[in-house]
């Protein structure tokens, strides 16, 4: 066979074999045109997963129709915008499994994203399949500062204090503070530490204040715990209860105690100054601390001063006496 013939045979298989190909893609292209994936957003999911006193953890889950043909790269972003200032506070962005089926099938999609406790948000959702978008949606969350940090969490509520003046000396009222504590947790809450403060209501000066524990309490059970505060009496106060964790305060409550009563006067009245005695608020721990500094600062000098002096002014005027005598 000639070599022209060889040639002309090589350069025809290749034509032809381009053509093939050609065809071939052209129709795969075509039945990727003629089937191509809807995505659409059914239900939007978000609850809670973690609450800090400055943030929050959320999770989103999407519930995603799939129709059509393949996937290729389908993403779920999430955009968290402020519903106040507008501005993008966070955004995350996670794949959507491929489907390679014509027969419709819901898929659950979910990821966390993390925003600021103080604040409400809009959730922006876009579904993302080969560069274009397929679908959108939006939830508002609000109010996330009423979430309690997990931290702060500790399923113990404060249901009354009852006072009971135990008597009165030397100016100091004696009283006794029956702090009802109730376990609303679904376990035993931990032994806690309490501090009871009695703040006087004018000045905000603290009178007294005691250490406590709240001890374990049992779930769906209440218990009574009593501290004594020693305040000057002539005074209202405000009985403060901290609730602490550690160095976390969980909760803090408060409830006053009048101990001088007044009446309600006429908005015509004229205001007039209340005069506190500070030295009645000083703790007798500060007096003594306060007496020995002032002890110590004293430099050290004769019992009655100035009787030397007296002394010799009187032997004058005996020698004078008797030298006139004489």
């Amino acid at each position: 066979m000639k070599p022209g013939y060889i040639l002309t045979i090589i350069l025809a298989s290749v034509l032809i074999l381009s053509f093939a190909i050609v065809q071939l893609n052209s129709d795969v292209l075509q039945k990727e045109l003629q089937n191509p994936s809807y995505l659409s957003i059914r239900e939007i999911d978000v609850k809670p997963v973690e609450v800090t006193s400055a943030r929050i953890n959320v999770n989103v889950t999407a519930y995603i129709n799939h129709e059509g043909g393949k996937t290729r790269d389908a993403v779920m972003l999430i955009r968290a915008i402020n519903s106040e200032t507008r501005l993008l506070e966070n955004q995350v962005s996670v794949p959507i499994p491929e489907i390679d089926s014509r027969l419709t099938k819901t898929l659950s999609v979910s990821t966390n994203i993390n925003v600021e406790r103080n604040g409400g948000y809009e959730l922006n959702i876009l579904l993302f399949d080969n560069g274009s978008i397929r679908d959108s949606g939006a939830v508002n969350i609000l109010g996330l500062n009423a979430l309690t940090p997990m931290s702060k969490r500790s399923g113990v509520n404060l249901n009354n204090i009852d006072f009971i003046v135990g008597g009165v000396s030397a100016g100091k009222v004696s009283i006794k503070s029956d702090i009802y504590l109730e376990n609303k947790g679904p376990d035993v809450s931990d032994n806690l530490k309490m501090i009871v403060k009695a703040r006087e209501a004018t000045s905000n000066l603290i009178a007294d204040k005691k250490n406590a524990e709240t001890g374990a309490i049992a779930n769906e059970s209440t218990v009574v715990r009593s501290v004594e505060l020693e305040v000057p009496e002539g005074y209202n106060y405000m009985v403060v209860v901290e609730l602490w964790r550690g160095d976390i305060i969980i909760n803090t409550w408060e409830k006053p105690v009048q101990l001088a009563p007044t009446k309600t006067m006429p908005k015509e009245s004229v205001e007039k100054k209340t005069n506190i005695e500070v030295s009645k608020f000083v703790r007798e721990a500060g007096v003594q601390q306060r007496a020995s500094q002032e002890e110590e600062q004293r430099p050290n000098q004769p019992a009655t001063p100035g009787f030397e002096i007296f002394a010799a002014i009187s032997a004058l005027l005996i020698m004078f006496i008797l030298r006139r005598r004489s």
